[in-house]
């Protein structure tokens, strides 16, 4: 299986998130909240939101690079047709 982050696997438009939000179920782990909603086109694709509140640009991408690489890594282990938003809380810099 391929490890790349390819631009079908991602949540990239505001309506979306929003959809995600609105129908999903909040599950909070830490310094990560996550949103769940059943996918309408069947695939699994994953939105990633770290505000400024959890540090500096440098922080953000690396907390960012971080999920994206867990997501690559076990993708093949997440149930089919899953759309999933992971937001990252301020305490997520240290994690």
């Amino acid at each position: 299986m391929r490890e790349a982050f390819p631009r079908e696997v991602r949540l990239l438009k505001r309506r979306d998130f929003l959809e995600v939000q609105e129908r999903g179920k909040k599950v909070a782990a830490g310094p990560l909240v996550g949103l769940v909603a059943p996918s309408p086109d069947g695939k699994s694709r994953l939105g990633l939101t770290v505000s400024s509140k959890v540090g500096t640009a440098v922080v953000r991408n690396a907390v960012r690079r971080r999920l994206r690489e867990l997501f690559r890594k076990r993708r093949d282990r997440w149930p089919g047709g899953m759309h999933l938003v992971v937001v990252a809380r301020p305490s997520a810099r240290e994690a």
